[in-house]
């Protein structure tokens, strides 16, 4: 069977099921966190790459954990680094990278709402690769979710400071990512591969890429005394990542890239939320008038109707853990 033939066979799985629908929450509210998290550890000084290489290793060391009490080990195949290093850089080392950089430079409910845009990027892709067919409300949808961007980068009321445009556009690069990434997991997952696994071989594979660029960089640090809430803040981000980049895996292997994406609609909302919370940020009226377009976007594009993808047998040999 080819790739391509892998992809729909693999996005074709079954729909958003009670139990999927619970895993999109923990999962949503897993990555709302990661924008307050990298604002807490950036910002008592800890270098970026080394705060990827932590939470990604960390992580990784509570998922083998898990693998062993599951008896589900990571398979070490051509096909299984290939994934390991892509999902490892798409969906964990560059994102993390360029969000911990800007996490000090803009409010963390403006960068969540770049979260709204995966969805929509999520059914581009679909088209591209061929795992997805044209549709007029969908197309409407990536249109009303790209205006709703431009009320963000457009009117200079829109933002607590009218230069914070450009780390805007940058932090965009992170949901481009993550939707590049869940196209890769349904094309290239391996057969009868479970999630742990999976989650277990990212994980590494970030925590590799974020050792290099440590060293590359001299960006060393290792949890010097006495601690401080950064800190904390990285271990949290370690159990954070070994929740959600499992997740990922099972969610898409239960409903296919484009009901996963929605996971997004959860992760905004929360992100927002958590920002007021913690950070006493102040969304202007032109950031709700975004979040509004966008999901409304989200909701044409995820909601069309009957799923052509969902038509699609699924495929057979798949793993639960």
């Amino acid at each position: 069977m080819s790739q391509a033939e892998q992809g729909r066979a693999f996005v074709g799985a079954p729909g958003a099921t009670p139990l999927t629908i619970f895993l999109l929450f923990i999962c949503g509210l897993s990555f709302s966190l990661v924008y307050s998290i990298n604002v807490t550890a950036t910002g008592d000084g800890i270098p970026i790459f080394a705060y990827v290489f932590w939470q990604s290793f960390g992580a990784a060391a509570i998922v083998l954990v898990l693998c062993a009490v599951f008896r589900t080990w990571p398979r070490f195949t051509s096909a299984h680094l290939k994934v390991y290093g892509l999902t490892g850089a798409l969906n964990l080392a560059i994102p993390y990278a360029v969000l911990s950089y800007v996490a000090q430079k803009v409010p963390s409910g403006v960068l969540s709402l770049g979260l709204t845009l995966v969805p929509i990027l999520v059914y581009g892709l679909a088209l591209i690769v061929g795992i997805d067919r044209l549709r007029l409300r969908r197309v409407v949808g990536i249109l009303v979710g790209f205006a709703g961007v431009l009320l963000v980068l457009v009117p200079r009321a829109s933002l607590p400071e009218p230069d914070m445009v450009g780390w805007v556009l940058l932090g965009l690069v992170a949901p481009l990512c993550y939707a590049v990434n869940a196209t890769i997991i349904a094309l290239m997952r391996p057969p009868a591969t479970g999630s742990l696994a999976l989650g277990f071989g990212l994980l590494s594979s970030s925590a590799l890429l974020g050792f290099i660029a440590m060293v590359v960089t001299g960006q060393f640090w290792a949890f010097p005394a006495p601690w401080s809430p950064a800190d904390w803040a990285t271990l949290l981000a370690m159990a954070n990542n070994a929740v959600s980049y499992v997740l990922v895996f099972e969610i898409i292997r239960r409903a296919g890239p484009v009901v996963f994406s929605t996971t997004n609609y959860i992760a905004t909302l929360a992100g927002m939320g958590f920002g007021i919370w913690f950070f006493g940020d102040r969304p202007s009226v032109w950031i709700w008038a975004a979040l509004a377009l966008m999901f409304l976007g989200l909701f044409l594009v995820n909601f069309p109707g009957r799923l052509p993808l969902n038509r699609i047998a699924p495929r057979r040999n798949s793993s639960n853990a």
